[in-house]
């Protein structure tokens, strides 16, 4: 059975682990190799991961990051980015609904 994780500062992380998540990762260095440890991991299928981290990589890392499939990693902030979002239903259903 696949976990879901969740990376990201304390604040972040602190809700999930009330509701129960317990695979979290407070992310404080070097946010890309913290990250691909992660990704690394065979036993989580969804890593929900705090959108400020995921600002802080270059764009050749938050790429190679966000083109993950196993686990596959959701991007998670007050804000959704319209290109993120149609990346990541298109990687879960297949298919690009805006065409």
């Amino acid at each position: 059975m696949v976990k879901i994780a969740v990376v990201g500062g304390s604040e972040f992380i602190v809700g999930f682990q009330l509701a129960g998540i317990k695979d979290t990762m407070e992310v404080t260095g070097n946010y890309f190799n913290e990250m691909k440890n992660m990704k690394s991991r065979k036993d989580i299928g969804i890593v929900v991961v705090d959108e400020k981290i995921m600002e802080r990589l270059d764009i050749h890392q938050r790429l190679d990051i966000e083109a993950s499939v196993e686990p596959v990693f959701i991007p998670v902030s007050t804000k959704a980015e319209q290109d993120s979002l149609k990346r990541l239903i298109k990687k879960s259903i297949g298919i690009d609904l805006w065409k």
